[in-house]
């Protein structure tokens, strides 16, 4: 069972126009460093957002149905790029850089103590360029 989770808006697509904003009943979308973002508490995923979009900015994410519990870094899909070690690509800087004791590698771990401050806005899952962050949903 599937259903509309969050909605994503790509800074890289977003103008500013604020049409996403206007058209948000419950005024789930808000600015953040000049950037919009989305309150998942308020959203009540009628897309109204997704239609008014004329620059395709705000992308819809499905997730299966279930509460986020933690994050699982596909170690073969990871890179090691450091992009979610960047300022901006978490909320709460909840990814951490490691060495590996055994094979001395640099390795990129979420910080599962953490996960009460997680916004479960999804960001880092539709943001990674190897889609190596997975979440882990419980039931």
């Amino acid at each position: 069972m599937e259903k509309l989770f969050p909605i994503n808006i790509n800074p890289n697509l977003c103008v500013r126009c604020q049409k996403c904003s206007y058209s948000c009943h419950p005024k789930a979308i808000f600015f953040r460093d000049s950037l919009r973002f989305v309150d998942y508490n308020k959203c009540e995923g009628c897309l109204k957002c997704v239609d008014v979009c004329e620059h395709n900015a705000i992308e819809v994410i499905s997730i299966e149905e279930g509460k986020l519990t933690d994050f699982k870094i596909d170690t073969d899909k990871c890179t090691v790029c450091k992009k979610c070690l960047e300022p901006g690509f978490c909320f709460q800087n909840l990814f951490e850089s490691k060495i590996d004791p055994e094979t001395r590698k640099t390795m990129i771990l979420f910080n599962k103590d953490g996960m009460d401050s997680c916004e479960s806005c999804l960001k880092c899952f539709s943001n990674c360029p190897n889609n190596a962050i997975i979440p882990v949903i419980s039931y």
